[in-house]
């Protein structure tokens, strides 16, 4: 059998990693370093568990793999082979769940967008799906029908040791240029975070390019789904325009692209791409609210610290990355926020943990470990300095 074949095949009706682990070299290893996100959460994705399980399996049998994050990964022996295929996700990312895990195993909130673009990099597939594609190639390749069973894997927390077509009509110029002013103003409404007007700009540019002789956005008019990356792409680099974070960019638009990859229809991925382009506007518009008045130096530290705030932050460490003095970052910091950056940084810190009280049944030690605090006595007292009450009376308002 090609086994090269085969995977690629694989890979390309799923579009999920699929490899071989007698063919290719390190394979485990490899595996490892790019998709285990952190060890303590996926014992199972490690090499040396999964060679522990595939040395274990049987033939004719599915196992999928679940971890605490609930990514997954299928494999299954075929012609003498171990094939490997994943990670992919079944369902969307839940922020609230994923805060849940990250506080009980004791992990701080700064790992938290790092796990979002994780999770949201991988397909949403169906068991049924997958079975049913990988069972057809089998089937394929072996020239027979070939029965699998499907056996789960769940619960492991401890580690396991020992070409398009192109218009050719001519083009006016006026309707080029009339063209080219709907998108400008499109991004212009994501740049300023515009939220009431980012869709009639968007339902503009579509309701044009469903209609025009003109090779606008001709990739809308042949492949629909390809004019949707498109003005995905545009709405990227307006909403960085703004001054807006790439990590936050890229939160919203990769969760974006997940759910359009798990979606057959262009009317729900349109949907998609208009949800994306509310989220982008109300993100740029929370950023622009929130900076205004804020020098270059400044805003990039309050950037930093909205997106740090757990972890443990020196003022050395934001003087260097502004290239300011301690003294100067620290007056200019309290004149533009009103606040010392350690009193930002509280401030930070409790409305998380406020939010966390009111939306979730966590004890209190583990939310004060969760946002950065792990002395729970600490926490309380800097908590009650924010609001006034001590984090049990607020839970319990």
């Amino acid at each position: 059998m090609d086994t090269a074949l085969f995977s690629m095949l694989l890979r390309n009706l799923l579009q999920v990693n699929v490899l071989c682990t007698e063919t290719e070299k390190h394979a485990l290893r490899l595996f490892e370093e790019q998709y285990c996100f952190h060890e303590e959460l996926q014992p199972m994705f490690t090499a040396q568990a999964l060679a522990y399980l595939m040395d274990s399996m049987q033939e004719n049998i599915y196992y999928e793999i679940t971890d605490t994050l609930n990514v997954c990964l299928l494999f299954f022996r075929f012609q003498g082979q171990t094939f490997l295929a994943g990670p992919y996700v079944k369902t969307e990312y839940e922020e609230q769940k994923m805060q849940v895990v990250l506080a009980e195993n004791k992990i701080p909130a700064s790992y938290a967008i790092s796990l979002k673009l994780y999770y949201t990099a991988f397909p949403l597939l169906s068991i049924y799906h997958i079975q049913k594609t990988i069972s057809a190639c089998i089937n394929a390749f072996s020239g027979a029908p070939v029965e699998f069973s499907y056996r789960r894997l769940h619960g492991f927390h401890e580690k396991i040791n020992p070409a398009p077509l192109f218009r050719t009509e001519p083009i006016d110029h006026n309707e080029l240029y009339r063209r080219y002013d709907i998108e400008n103003h499109f991004l212009q409404m994501i740049e300023t975070g515009n939220v009431e007007e980012v869709l009639t700009a968007y339902d503009e540019i579509s309701a044009r390019s469903s209609f025009d002789t003109q090779p606008y956005l001709v990739s809308v008019q042949q492949n629909p789904f390809s004019g949707l990356s498109i003005v995905r792409a545009l709405a990227r680099k307006a909403a960085e325009n703004s001054g807006l974070s790439v990590i936050t960019i890229d939160e919203i638009t990769q969760k974006a692209v997940q759910l359009m990859n798990s979606s057959s229809s262009y009317h729900e991925q349109k949907n998609i791409t208009r949800n994306m382009l509310v989220e982008l506007a109300e993100a740029v518009r929370s950023h622009l609210l929130d900076s205004a008045d804020f020098s270059a130096p400044i805003r990039k530290v309050v950037e930093y610290l909205s997106l740090n705030f757990s972890q443990e932050i020196s003022l050395s460490y934001l003087a260097d990355m502004v290239h300011l003095s301690e003294s100067h970052l620290s007056k200019s910091f309290k004149k533009e926020t009103g606040k010392t950056i350690f009193a930002y940084i509280a401030s930070l810190r409790c409305r998380h943990a406020a939010k966390m009280l009111k939306e979730t049944e966590l004890s209190i030690q583990e939310i004060s470990n969760y946002v950065g605090y792990p002395d729970n006595n600490y926490f309380v007292k800097v908590f009650k300095k924010q609001y006034g009450v001590t984090p049990s009376v607020f839970r319990s308002s």
